[in-house]
């Protein structure tokens, strides 16, 4: 230790003498001795860090802000998810700002921090207080576990009340604290807000498509006969599933929630069932989504239990003659009846009525033409198609084997409607004369006569069920409209009529029918068994000389077997039954898409991340605004700032101050002023 002078240690700053001990050197000794304390450092404005702090903070909220709004909010359909091509960018770019937020965050605030501190309400008390703020524990993790250790270690009543004397003494690292917080909280929740999902991104290629143009409309196979019917009911009987080709896009209207269609929920959407149906664009399907305009046809059809006659606008209030119902009776209310049996223990009677607004062609019924009116016009409630259905169910005694357990449950009935059969005085069941013969449409075909031969030499009927029935609404057109792929919906609809049949691009016999023709000449002889396979519904029980059913159709399955058969019409209408793209053609009206990552909201709500987020945004421009363009002694707490301050205090720490492991267990820290004036 031999050279080394000691002798200083312990004077004061003041009284310390500098002098050179080589010999050589040109600096001459000085000594410094007792004076007034040097003056403190000038005051100045740092503008780098209050403009972190104003626009950073905005900037990154509002662009979170803009995700939400335009991304994660924005009309999705989820069961295809398509986005658009710089969806995987913004995802990655959120992250990247993820990265640098928190730093971002702290440094700016570090700069407000020396300006607040100078200010008598956040003032620290003493220079532990201000030593607090040093290593800006206010900023991570570690500083609020620190604090929360301490709160932990004091439990008691005293530990609560120095937790008050905590609060009022640090209020601003409580401060500081929670506006970082709040980012800590913000960024992580804003990454669960959004993920990346399969989906499709748009390209500029043209899409090839499956399904019927305009030209090509009337252009069918042999229109002069039943064959034109044969693939749409034989299609319904088998009960296939009754999906598009390609994509299988259903568009709807923009409002439509397609959330709470549940066939309309997962890809490839399917038709739907159910007894309320939305309004529906059906185009040419390509493999992916398109984009663009496109024609088509428009489509909404409702069919609906009926519980009561009145619910009825034709059954049961008609008595005239055949009208030809099952080739679309235009502008008339008629009513045909029908005899059917398709299983050992069950036939059935029917009544089918139909009525259509537009022209009638001898070879395909009623068509599309300018005759019709515009039947989704505002308020045209009376230009819809109508349908109506009503089915008596008649089982009897089975060829061999009875079964065992029928099932005659029905559901809804038609309340008030008069009934073909009645009871005789032995008690069996016999066909009412007087019903059949008040109704001329019965004598079509001789049904009356047929059903009360049934009655006769058949088998001994057990049981003759109430009638039940449905009623069908539909309204269908063809024209043009946008579609949005990112929404599935349609758009800006006009009606447009296809070429006409007899231009020489077409050149057919006639024009093709509307949509409910072909449903009406199908279902006005369809059997109960049929109404089963159509729904794939196990109800057969196999016999020696033929085939048993185990029950009734029920008003349920009628309903939905009817809402099918529209379906499966529909789709021999607009792709001829066909999912194979070999007679596929392109679409120059289109632009088709790519399967591509796209950004889909997450597990969280972005609302749980937005409102942190905004509090760490507003509370760091107040506090910018508020105190960050005053004159402040430095720029931050640094190392030198706290090395000039303990320049100033050193005459008066003692040695204990070399001894310590931490700040706080040196006393005489606690006893000097917390003030930035020695700076």
């Amino acid at each position: 230790m031999a050279g080394h002078d000691y002798s200083y240690v312990g004077a004061s700053a003041e009284d310390i003498a500098v002098e050179s001990k080589n010999p050589h050197s040109d600096v001459s000794a000085t000594k410094v001795h007792s004076a007034e304390p040097a003056a403190p450092a000038p005051r100045s404005r740092y503008l780098s860090r209050t403009l972190v702090l104003l626009f950073v903070p905005a900037f990154i909220t509002a662009y979170y802000y803009w995700i939400w709004l335009y991304l994660l909010n924005r009309e999705l359909d989820d069961a295809y998810k398509y986005g658009s091509r710089n969806e995987v960018w913004v995802f990655w770019s959120w992250f990247i700002v993820g990265v640098f937020a928190l730093d971002w965050a702290a440094h700016g605030l570090v700069g407000v921090e020396v300006a607040m501190l100078e200010t008598p309400f956040f003032q620290a008390p003493h220079l532990i207080g201000l030593f607090e703020h040093s290593e800006k524990t206010w900023g991570g993790v570690g500083g609020w576990f620190r604090c929360l250790t301490k709160c932990i270690r004091e439990r008691n009543l005293k530990g609560i009340t120095g937790m008050y004397k905590s609060l009022k003494a640090y209020k601003l690292w409580y401060l500081l604290a929670f506006v970082t917080l709040s980012l800590y909280v913000g960024l992580p929740l804003s990454g669960l807000t959004m993920e990346l999902s399969e989906g499709y991104i748009p390209n500029d290629e043209t899409p090839e498509v499956v399904g019927r143009s305009s030209i090509d409309w009337h252009s069918r196979y042999n229109l002069n006969g039943e064959p034109l019917y044969d693939r749409a009911g034989n299609s319904w009987k088998v009960g296939s599933p009754a999906m598009l080709p390609g994509i299988s896009i259903i568009y709807t209207q923009e409002h439509v929630n397609r959330g709470d269609i549940e066939v309309l929920k997962e890809s490839p959407n399917t038709l739907p069932t159910g007894p309320e149906m939305p309004d529906m664009f059906f185009i040419p399907q390509a493999e992916a989504p398109v984009s663009g305009r496109s024609w088509g046809m428009r489509a909404t059809y409702n069919c609906s239990i009926v519980k009561d006659v009145s619910e009825f606008t034709i059954i049961g209030h008609y008595k005239g003659s055949n009208c030809n119902a099952g080739r679309g009776a235009v502008g008339q209310d008629c009513v045909n009846g029908y005899f059917t049996e398709g299983a050992g223990n069950i036939w059935s009677y029917q009544e089918v009525a139909g009525r259509m607004q537009n022209t009638y062609h001898t070879v395909t019924g009623a068509t599309y033409d300018d005759n019709q009116p515009d039947p989704f016009a505002p308020g045209n409630s009376t230009q819809p198609d109508v349908f109506e259905y009503a089915m008596w169910q008649v089982r009897t005694t089975a060829s061999y084997h009875e079964v065992e357990d029928f099932n005659n449950t029905l559901g809804s009935t038609i309340a008030g409607l008069d009934t073909p059969f009645t009871k005789a005085s032995n008690g069996s069941w016999v066909a009412d004369e007087a019903y059949f013969a008040a109704r001329n449409y019965t004598h079509f075909s001789q049904v009356g006569s047929k059903v009360a031969q049934k009655f006769r030499i058949g088998r001994a009927p057990l049981d003759v069920a109430a009638p039940i029935g449905v009623r069908c609404v539909v309204r269908s057109a063809l024209g043009s409209a946008d579609v949005d792929p990112s929404s599935s919906s349609y758009s800006s609809f006009v009606r447009e009529h296809p070429t006409n049949y007899t231009d020489k691009r077409v050149d057919m016999p006639g024009p093709y029918g509307r949509l409910g023709v072909q449903v009406e000449s199908f279902l006005q002889e369809a059997t109960v068994s049929s109404i089963f396979t159509s729904l794939s519904i196990r109800a057969t029980k196999g016999d020696s000389n033929g085939v048993n059913l185990l029950k009734f159709a029920t008003s349920n399955e009628l309903q939905r077997s009817m809402t099918l058969a529209y379906g499966k019409e529909l789709l021999q209408m607009m792709y001829d039954g066909q999912y194979s793209f070999e007679d596929s053609w392109q679409h120059d009206g289109l632009k088709g898409s790519r399967k591509a990552k796209v950004l889909t909201t997450g597990d969280v709500p972005p609302l749980a991340a937005v409102i942190p987020m905004g509090i760490w945004t507003l509370m760091s421009m107040v506090l910018a605004i508020v105190y960050g363009f005053r004159r402040r002694v430095a720029d931050s707490l640094s190392g030198f700032s706290l090395f000039r301050l303990g320049v100033r205090y050193g005459d008066q720490l003692g040695p204990e101050v070399f001894t310590a492991k931490e700040a706080d267990e040196v006393a005489r820290l606690w006893q000097l002023p917390g003030t930035l004036d020695k700076m």
